[in-house]
């Protein structure tokens, strides 16, 4: 069994350490807000919602390849958004999600992009697209 639990500010260095273990790109900065999913005491999930200007964006899920399957990854956002929400009503939450597994952020509520993106937003997603990488930008409704 797993559970799901929000990590307080301090205890950052631990995703950190999750991430670095199993090669997933980005690190958490003290002032996003990240979740995990533990297996009894071990990280096996992580993703944040990090500030970006008056934007919060879904970053940094990942899922270690042993649990994968499983729904893990799902049940993750899905805490974690209800969560934001419920204190951030008002707070629309972006996510650049690779082109694969856009059908998957759709299933969890995402929608494609219907305006442009804020310009903090949009130069951030160019400069990942010109390291080449299949994104596409979305909004949580």
């Amino acid at each position: 069994m797993y559970n799901i639990e929000r990590l307080a500010p301090i205890m950052t260095p631990l995703v950190n350490k999750f991430y670095d273990a199993h090669g997933a790109r980005g690190r958490a900065a003290k002032h996003d807000l990240v979740w995990v999913v533990k297996d009894t005491t071990d990280i096996i999930a992580a993703c944040r919602l990090q500030p970006v200007a008056q934007h919060w964006l879904l970053v940094g899920v990942y899922v270690s390849q042993s649990w994968r399957g499983r729904g893990i990854a799902k049940a993750l956002i899905t805490d974690a958004l209800s969560q934001f929400q419920g204190a951030n009503p008002h707070s629309p939450v972006y996510t650049f999600a690779y082109t694969h597994l856009r059908s998957f952020y759709l299933t969890l509520g995402f929608c494609d992009m219907a305006q442009p993106l804020p310009d903090e937003l949009a130069s951030r997603l160019a400069s990942y697209l010109g390291q080449n990488r299949q994104l596409v930008a979305m909004y949580y409704a």
